[in-house]
């Protein structure tokens, strides 16, 4: 990330991490006009994550308590590796700290999406002898290096920061966050960690806002 972006770019940084889809209405008490809105992509603080309760009425769908409580499917937060949990075959697990709270995350391996990825760079590769393709070969290669970036969670080491969209999940008692997709913020500056940090607080003062004109 270069040292000279503002906060807009920033901003725009994680407006493009998450891939909004629309999802269709589900025929269920879930959509119900009577029924609690179901927020996606909370941008939320561990110390959150570790006080939400799974909704007994509603599948993978979390609420975290308070004068308005909040329910959610899927969730964004900000943290640092601080340990290693133990991987197996299908996820690496970090140990995550935010100063307001620490858990452990699992980030999926996606062998197949890695498989495909390493097949086409390797396919790619081999067409940069050719100079008439060479500038369309260059650019897909830095394509398919940074896609790569988005998938393979083996970079990942102590002390990075990371940017993680996911769920939590709750497991005999224990909350740990199962993570769909990440980023991890290499920047030297703090301004993606502000940034967020901002987009949390403004997020929960509006829903509390809407909330309270509600009623």
């Amino acid at each position: 990330m270069a040292v000279n972006e503002s906060l807009g770019d920033i901003e725009n940084h994680l407006d493009n991490f998450i891939v909004r889809k629309k999802k269709p209405e589900e025929k269920t008490a879930c959509s119900a006009k009577s029924g609690p809105k179901i927020h996606e992509n909370v941008p939320l603080t561990l110390w959150d994550i570790l006080r939400v309760t799974q909704d007994p009425d509603r599948e993978k769908v979390y609420i975290i308590s308070g004068a308005v409580p909040i329910y959610f499917r899927t969730c964004i937060v900000y943290g640092f590796v601080a340990g290693f949990g133990t991987h197996n075959d299908f996820f690496n697990k970090y140990i995550i700290d935010d100063s307001t709270g620490s858990l452990e995350a699992s980030i999926p391996k996606k062998h197949r999406d890695r498989d495909v990825i390493s097949s086409l760079y390797n396919e790619v590769s081999s067409l940069t002898s050719n100079e008439a393709n060479k500038p369309v070969v260059e650019s897909c290669i830095r394509l398919l290096k940074l896609a790569m970036q988005f998938i393979d969670p083996s970079p990942i080491k102590r002390g990075d920061n990371l940017i993680l969209r996911g769920r939590p999940n709750i497991f005999r008692g224990m909350v740990g966050l199962d993570a769909f997709s990440f980023f991890i913020d290499s920047g030297r500056s703090r301004k993606m960690e502000i940034c967020f940090a901002d987009n949390v607080i403004d997020w929960h003062k509006e829903y509390k806002n809407q909330n309270k004109t509600k009623k």
